[in-house]
């Protein structure tokens, strides 16, 4: 056992944010447990809130601290932050996390809805069996309360084309294909992982 490196806190992940968080974590926090929830758990946040609860705790029992890399993603959010030894990244959601605040209220304010490589992957599921919407009502939601789609690239997987063409067809709104760094969320990991260390909790 004494060869066993023990990992130095714990990062627990949307998998929406899977491929980003992996790359930045191998770049720079090497020595932190991963611990990725599925990106599904969204659409019942009572199912999302109790996983996250129970996972916390084996954590926490075993003295790691921990930081959560969600955004506002359930009502329990705000408990389960406030538990010792727990740190969230600042954000509403995981487009927040990526844009940066300023960038993420301008493209929300021109009617953005924003896509992600995994629910573009899975948005026929998730518009048909989740939102129980059929291309008629699809069309009708979609274009009264947004302009366009935009497809965030971060540059770690080949650009959806197909599915995003196939999103277009179904709900009638434009899309675009957005590159971004990953220097917002590199660096609000980065701002939990130093708060986590100036709390003191810390391994």
């Amino acid at each position: 056992m004494s060869g066993i490196c023990r990992p130095n806190g714990v990062i627990i992940c949307c998998s929406v944010l899977q491929a980003e968080v992996k790359f930045l974590s191998e770049a720079h926090w090497p020595d932190r447990k991963l611990i990725f929830l599925p990106s599904m758990m969204h659409m019942h946040p009572e199912l999302l809130a109790s996983t996250l609860e129970s996972v916390l705790e084996d954590e926490l029992k075993q003295g790691y601290s921990v930081v959560l890399v969600f955004g506002d993603c359930c009502a329990q959010m705000m408990t389960l932050e406030a538990l010792p030894g727990v740190v969230r990244t600042r954000g509403k959601n995981c487009y927040e996390l990526l844009l940066g605040p300023g960038e993420y209220r301008r493209l929300s304010h021109e009617g953005v809805f924003f896509l992600m490589p995994e629910w573009v992957q899975r948005w026929k599921e998730i518009f048909t069996r989740e939102l129980g919407l059929n291309r008629k009502n699809a069309t009708s939601l979609m274009r009264d309360m947004h302009r366009k789609l935009v497809y965030l690239d971060t540059g770690l997987m080949t650009v959806p084309v197909r599915e995003l063409h196939e999103c277009f067809d179904y709900c009638g709104l434009p899309y675009e294909v957005l590159r971004i760094p990953l220097t917002h969320l590199s660096s609000s990991i980065e701002k939990a992982l130093f708060e986590c260390r100036n709390k003191g909790v810390q391994r």
